[in-house]
């Protein structure tokens, strides 16, 4: 699959041709980058209080392939994640890779390209692991980013292997972390699937003040954020081969999952 950059938002003539170029395949601009994100650090900090502590000693030289638990229809865990770990990386802004739903929300799916988020798939993430750029993925999904309310903070199925089969394809080392505070921000109380769907949307999520607000119910509700940055797992060492059967996938792929919902039970005492 070829990598699908996203709209710029249709500037023209030189200053268009200009804009085009410093973006990347995926629509990435470094210069929107360079003046947001300062602006997202400020919020995790001062706005939802995250916190952040890492275990062991990774070398942040190394692209990285993060996996995290997941919450909240919008990808504001994402962004914290990303504001955490970008001043680590080097100068190689955190890569996260999202649902395509994310992609189709007006200014929103824009926006998120601009910062470095591309559409979850094999290929993209193989593709940035060899230029040197670490990923971040959320293996539960759209089923994470639909918990409601009501489903607390349980883990749901880390999809089929994805992660596994991406680690150990390209020899690269997985990092778990746990986050909390997504469930708090957007907290859903109900999701519509059928609706959702007319709408171009995995289900329109239902909370305190979306859709009764309208695009302002968008906005996150007060919230503090947490995070852990587990230890490196070589899955390709662990699985003992660069081939590994239907079985030893789902082992790993659950160990992986393992070592995440054990972060999120720390973070959360």
């Amino acid at each position: 699959m070829t990598p699908r950059p996203q709209s710029s938002g249709g500037p023209t003539g030189a200053r268009g041709t200009a804009l085009v170029r410093r973006m990347d395949l995926w629509g990435f601009d470094p210069d929107f980058h360079r003046h947001v994100m300062p602006f997202i650090g400020w919020t995790a900090e001062n706005l939802f209080k995250t916190k952040v502590s890492f275990e062991g000693n990774p070398d942040w030289r190394r692209p990285r392939i993060f996996v995290s638990n997941h919450g909240g229809f919008l990808p504001l865990d994402a962004l914290m994640i990303k504001s955490a770990l970008d001043p680590m990386l080097f100068g190689k802004p955190l890569r996260p890779l999202l649902e395509d739903y994310v992609f189709t929300l007006p200014y929103i799916g824009m926006w998120m390209s601009r910062l470095g988020c591309v559409r979850a798939c094999q290929e993209n993430a193989v593709r940035l692991l060899a230029q040197g750029q670490s990923v971040l993925a959320f293996p539960e999904g759209v089923k994470g980013a639909g918990k409601t309310l009501f489903e607390g903070n349980r883990i749901q199925r880390f999809g089929r292997g994805g992660v596994v089969r991406l680690a150990i394809r390209t020899d690269v080392e997985v990092v778990p972390v746990g986050i909390t505070g997504p469930e708090t921000a957007y907290p859903v109380l109900a999701r519509f699937e059928t609706i959702g769907k007319l709408l171009g949307l995995p289900f329109l999520p239902v909370t305190p003040t979306f859709p009764l607000l309208g695009v302002l119910g968008l906005l996150p509700l007060p919230a503090r954020f947490s995070m852990i940055v587990g230890e490196t797992i070589n899955l390709r060492e662990k699985a003992g081969t660069d081939s590994p059967d239907e079985a030893d996938v789902l082992r790993l792929n659950e160990l992986v999952r393992g070592r995440v919902s054990d972060l999120l039970y720390r973070v959360q005492k």
